[in-house]
């Protein structure tokens, strides 16, 4: 057998993020407090079901990231489809480190934009590629959706209360963040993506309905200390017997103390409180496992932890989890504390229940509740684990095993100091990702009104100490109402600014003419290839069909390619009728709740046509050929009139549209003028 032959599979920190059979992700919210670019291009490839290239050229943001300020910004062109939050810095900061490690997903079906589903993840781990390759954590993850409503059993309420206990963290979390890309009201704004927020917030709206009185298995140290909570979350989890075995496991622990040798006390408060509350025996056999090479306070304290009835062990990374090559390098950094009883006559772990989450085993983690004099924001699950088996014997499946499960082994123990190493404490962290006085610049092209510039959302007035620092690293000169930019346009800008918390810089997104954030140029469209990007809404145009994004597109075998007669004339008008025939066949059908994002495609799609030899067609026999598609047989009912929201939607991307196209005041299609 292989030396990484696994006998138990299980989905990786990033596999969580992959949608369900038949749906697309949609939204996305997520809070922690490292994150890096290859993991997140992992996780969101999974979640939208789209290439790097792909989410770059769409320019749609899918999930909004907010982390402690002291990871360095995340920017959309490192991962397209995700925008990174910086804090705001005129605010007080409620906690002293961003530690919880949370993710609220949204998925909506592909085709029943009624069906949706939201899922919740909670990590010990952090978003990185070290948590998927050196690192041994833990994942928990439920899922609540609108099929499930419907029954309303108590796993279901049990899962939506889960749901809107981490929202409403989150949403105490975003008011200390830069939000202005999506609050915004403005011209060119990621609509599309904030109308995706908008759908997100209406299913855990739902979640938080059917919910009830239902009590929540997750939890925050917003208002209280984790360890206050956990009792009574254990309690209900298992009906409240008393445990005699305990394992506790943390990637950090106490500092050494001055007077090494002395227990952590933290490790003696969780123990003692778990004790009065009746969570584990008087005589409760109780295990601390440890990261060997880095666990701060215990490598000076084994001798006096045993006084107080406490083993110290190595963590275990499973051969059967990860093979025997990958577990040999892993290291703990998992949070947890899992209790349950065993008896000499069974081998069954009865009464378990099971902590896991961001708070490791110190005072800022479990002790405190969230402020900024030392308590970080923490966050984790507690709940019932059934069907565990202590030891791997005949008959038990592998997925069984407690060892498989978690990072425990009892074949051996520290029994001295020497065996240890302290490690370096949790390092402090200076803000690098902070807020700047604009959150993102508009592109526009040169003409009558100026040169190509980079149009602030906010008056220049107001920004009398900002520069938008050009590609040579020097200011770019101010206009009227924005920045001279000396090229073509950029993805994202560099800003500098100075105020009354000093000098600060920062990259700034650059949103094109249709809301695109950090995208990639559009390509110019012949008619014909334009169906093949509307033909899968509301999914990403398919991979497979050649275009100009740079995936599949051979010029050699694409340019030009058109319908022919024999002597090899091209029919454009024809082509541009089937186009309007097929859009007006396709958005009769498109679902209430998609007409935003159908709209935003429409307009993005078609404006890159206008070069095109069909519309050219169409502007030398001065018809708009797309005034059809102002009828109301052509419209869904929801939108035949330009008086409801959703019709004025669909007016204005055909207006746009046929201002790029040149059109716009023409005479319509079967006019006799």
């Amino acid at each position: 057998m292989s030396r990484n032959a696994r006998a138990v599979k299980r989905p990786s920190l990033a596999q969580f993020f992959d949608a369900p059979d038949a749906y697309l992700g949609h939204f996305g919210w997520l809070c922690g407090y490292s994150a890096d670019a290859a993991f997140l291009n992992d996780a969101l490839e999974r979640f939208t079901g789209q290439t790097q290239a792909r989410r770059a050229a769409g320019g749609r943001i899918a999930l909004a990231m907010i982390l402690d300020p002291g990871n360095p910004l995340i920017t959309t062109v490192d991962v397209p489809g995700l925008v990174h939050l910086p804090m705001l810095g005129d605010i007080p900061r409620p906690f002293r480190l961003l530690h919880a490690k949370v993710a609220l997903l949204g998925f909506r079906h592909q085709d029943d934009a009624s069906r949706w589903r939201v899922r919740l993840i909670v990590s010990t781990g952090n978003w990185t590629r070290q948590t998927l390759e050196e690192s041994l954590d833990l994942v928990w993850s439920i899922d609540a959706d609108s099929d499930m409503l419907a029954e309303r059993d108590d796993d279901v309420k049990t899962a939506c209360a889960d749901v809107r206990a981490a929202w409403r963290m989150i949403e105490r979390i975003v008011p200390h963040f830069d939000t202005r890309l999506f609050t915004a009201i403005g011209g060119a704004l990621p609509g599309e993506s904030a109308h995706a927020d908008r759908q997100l917030r209406h299913w855990i709206a739902q979640c938080e309905q059917a919910a009830g009185r239902a009590r929540p298995r997750f939890v925050d140290n917003w208002d209280k200390p984790l360890l206050t909570q956990l009792p009574v979350l254990a309690e209900r989890a298992t009906g409240g017997a008393a445990c005699n075995r305990l394992a506790m496991g943390s990637g950090f622990f106490e500092s050494t103390p001055a007077d090494a040798g002395g227990a952590p006390p933290a490790l003696l408060k969780i123990i003692a409180e778990l004790q009065r509350t009746g969570r584990i025996t008087a005589n409760c056999k109780i295990d601390v496992f440890v990261n060997p090479d880095a666990c701060q306070a215990v490598a000076t304290s084994v001798a006096a932890l045993e006084e107080h009835g406490v083993t110290v062990r190595h963590a275990h990374a499973p051969e059967a989890v990860f093979g025997t090559v990958a577990s040999e390098r892993r290291k703990l950094h998992a949070k947890f504390l899992f209790a349950a009883n065993e008896r000499a006559n069974s081998n069954a772990c009865t009464s378990a229940w099971l902590y896991l989450g961001s708070g490791n085993l110190t005072k800022p983690g479990l002790l405190s509740s969230a402020n900024a004099r030392g308590g970080n924001l923490e966050a984790g699950v507690v709940f019932a684990v059934a069907d565990l088996q202590w030891k791997a014997q005949r008959g038990v499946p592998p997925e069984q095993v407690v060892g498989n499960v978690l990072p425990l082994q009892h074949s051996d123990c520290v029994e001295t100091d020497k065996a240890l190493t302290a490690g370096a404490d949790m390092p402090e962290r200076p803000d690098e990702c902070v807020a700047a006085p604009v959150a993102w610049l508009t592109w526009c092209d040169a003409d009558a009104a100026g040169p190509t510039r980079l149009q602030s959302p906010e008056p220049m007035g107001a920004l009398p100490h900002v520069d938008v620092l050009d590609p040579a690293g020097a200011p770019c000169g101010r206009l009227a109402d924005a920045f001279a930019w000396p090229g073509d346009r950029p993805r994202q800008v560099e800003v500098r600014w100075n105020d009354a918390n000093g000098p600060g810089r920062a990259t700034v997104p650059v949103l094109d003419e249709f809301g695109r954030v950090a995208a990639t140029p559009v390509t110019a469209l012949d008619v014909d290839e334009i169906w093949w990007q509307l033909a899968n809404f509301p999914m990403a145009p398919d991979d497979d069909v050649p275009d100009r994004f740079g995936e599949g597109f051979d010029p050699t075998v694409t340019a030009g390619q058109a319908p022919a007669t024999a002597d090899g004339r091209t029919y454009p008008i024809r082509q541009m009728m089937e186009l309007v025939e097929n859009i007006a066949q396709r958005q009769t059908a498109i679902d209430e709740a998609d007409w935003h994002a159908w709209c935003s495609r429409l307009e993005q799609t078609l404006a890159r046509a206008a070069e095109s030899a069909g519309v050219t067609a169409f502007v030398e026999l001065r018809l708009n050929p797309l005034s059809p598609l102002r009828a109301a047989p052509f419209r869904p009912a929801f939108a035949e009139a330009g008086d409801s929201a959703a019709g004025a939607r669909y007016e204005a991307a055909l207006s746009a549209i046929e201002h790029a196209w040149a059109v716009d005041a023409l005479p319509a299609l079967g006019s006799m003028e």
